[in-house]
């Protein structure tokens, strides 16, 4: 008798997947569950196993096509008579019972597959460490999935939205183009989906066992799992590796919960414009979600507490920020604190007091970018010290309790992907009996915006509250020859110069492929270079980068080209 071996519902939210590889040829003998094939969703690898004893007669699907839940992959022959079948919904329902299998035993189990979570659990299976990956959502984290990857994929087609006004001052002139917001944003998930089956594949290669689900601590060495189905699985470890991540921080804004607003993770899944939006908070999440609305024709309107947009950065960098912001025509008003939000049939009233004086305006969709805090839901009763809403760790990203790491935003040090990766590692080799410390003194902080910015070790605010004794040096872009020959002269570096070794203290830079020139930046601030050993260091001409070595040149009072 002929039985149609058919693609499993895999999780509530699974609808379709990629036939990954075949572990069967036709003709094999099967027993019933055996693993006869692997497909990839977006979320994990998920076996495909054979409905009955028998034999493969047929295999319909191939390696790289794409199935949907219920679709027929193969065939096979077995014996006895057809029994009735049960639709995947009733089964799942049927299935919903706690697993009470035997325990597999893991040397680390990591919750969060995020950068800081996938990076831990790759570098832990390097090191020979049989690994567990628990992650409750998409792999990738926010960084991935509603973060850093997403943005900066839309900001690179709002930069295409723009090339002809550069194009027409090289004489070469065509029409504004018809920007089709859909697409951009179907361009922007098969991004997303192609990076998140990367790190699929990573995680396979590297033989860690994925669970998706809800990880929660229950003991040292013991985390209870819930899945999407209501299943629950236990998992025993010698070492846990806690990597939640963070969600976004909503202020105490009254209306704010009656109101339908959007945080970048909703910003990012729609597919239409708004007229017009109100941006709560200049950070640099703020920042690039006004660089992408704005150059689309969408009325922005920016609203900061702080005296100006992008705390932190020094005034003139700020400045170059802003006025290309008021370009793409921005209205920004800093200094000013939201006080109520109300839903007014379509559109939404803002109330802001400024300058003691309360104003209001109307738009369609409010965007809330006050920052992040840290996910610890699933922490509470762990026995873990959790202070200020964060977990506690040392230098080595150990908690409280021994065996227990956290890395990432759940630690509140740095909400940075690449922080997280490396925090992931430290916490790794410690779990793998190798004596390793985070070293944080220099991180490079970029914003995407349009001009970008990139940062590295102290700003000229932070050096003299430090009463440190140093000297600036500055390089306009519009002096550089491939910031001029590309068309886009706007932005400058800046090198602050410790006087008495003459060691780098900070760079800042804002202009074209900063988020790239900060590299080198970075570089010498961890090897303790002096100006003197970089201004010995030929650059290529022309390049961007010359502008880090006229910067320190001017820095030591030795400018050529400024």
């Amino acid at each position: 008798m002929k039985k149609n071996i058919i693609i499993p519902k895999a999780g509530l939210t699974m609808t379709e997947a990629t036939i990954e590889h075949w572990m069967v040829d036709i003709g094999d003998y099967v027993m019933k569950d055996q693993a006869i094939a692997e497909i990839l969703t977006e979320k994990m690898i998920i076996e495909v196993t054979a409905p009955e004893e028998g034999t493969i007669n047929s295999i319909i699907k191939n390696v790289g096509d794409d199935v949907k839940v219920g679709d027929i992959v193969a065939t096979m022959e077995v014996e006895g008579e057809e029994r009735v079948s049960v639709d995947s919904e009733e089964r799942e329902r049927q299935e919903l019972p706690v697993t009470n299998k035997e325990l597999t035993q893991y040397t680390v189990a990591v919750i969060g597959g995020g950068p800081g979570g996938y990076t831990a659990a790759i570098r832990a299976a390097q090191l020979g460490g049989k690994v567990v990956l628990i992650e409750r959502e998409n792999l990738g984290g926010v960084c991935l999935n509603s973060g850093c990857i997403p943005t900066k994929t839309v900001l690179k087609g709002v930069e295409f939205s723009k090339v002809h006004l550069k194009a027409a001052e090289f004489g070469v002139r065509y029409n504004a183009p018809d920007v089709d917001f859909k697409k951009l944003m179907e361009h922007k998930g098969k991004v997303v989906t192609q990076l998140r089956k990367g790190v699929s594949h990573l995680l396979q290669k590297n033989e860690i066992d994925v669970i998706n689900g809800t990880g929660k601590v229950l003991g040292s060495s013991l985390i209870e799992v819930t899945k999407e189905n209501g299943e629950i699985e236990k998992v025993s470890s010698e070492n846990i590796i806690l990597a939640t991540g963070s969600k976004a921080a909503i202020p105490n804004i009254e209306g704010i919960h009656e109101t339908s607003y959007m945080t970048s993770e909703e910003a990012l899944k729609q597919t239409q414009l708004p007229e017009s939006i109100a941006i709560v908070g200049a950070g640099a999440i703020g920042c690039e979600f006004a660089g992408i609305y704005a150059p689309l024709g969408v009325k922005v309107t920016l609203i900061e507490s702080s005296n100006d947009i992008l705390p932190g950065f020094d005034n003139d960098v700020v400045k170059v920020l802003k006025d290309s912001l008021r370009n793409d025509g921005v209205t920004i008003s800093t200094s000013s604190f939201v006080t109520e939000i109300v839903e007014s049939g379509n559109y939404k009233k803002v109330l802001f007091e400024k300058d003691g004086q309360l104003e209001e305006i109307e738009v369609e969709e409010v965007l809330v970018a006050t920052g992040r805090k840290p996910n610890i839901d699933e922490l509470e009763g762990s026995g873990l010290h959790i202070t200020g809403g964060k977990v506690t760790v040392d230098e080595k990203m150990r908690t409280n309790i021994s065996n227990i790491y956290a890395v990432g935003d759940v630690t509140g040090k740095h909400n940075l992907a690449h922080v997280a990766a490396t925090q992931g590692i430290v916490a790794a080799e410690n779990c793998m009996n190798i004596s390793s410390k985070i070293t944080d003194r220099y991180i490079p902080v970029c914003i995407y915006t349009s001009p970008e910015i990139a940062s590295i070790g102290l700003s000229e605010t932070e050096a003299k509250q430090k009463g440190i004794n140093f000297q600036v040096g500055k390089f306009q872009f519009n002096a550089n020859g491939r910031a001029l020959s590309n068309g886009s002269p706007d932005g400058f570096v800046k090198v602050l110069r410790e006087e008495k070794y003459n060691q780098i203290l900070g760079v800042q830079i804002v202009g074209e492929c900063a988020s790239e020139l900060i590299s080198e930046a970075t570089l010498a601030l961890n090897l303790e270079s002096t100006t003197d050993e970089i201004s010995l260091t030929i650059h290529a001409h022309p390049t961007l980068s010359e502008g880090f070595l006229e910067a320190v040149l001017a820095s030591m009072g030795k400018a050529i080209h400024s």
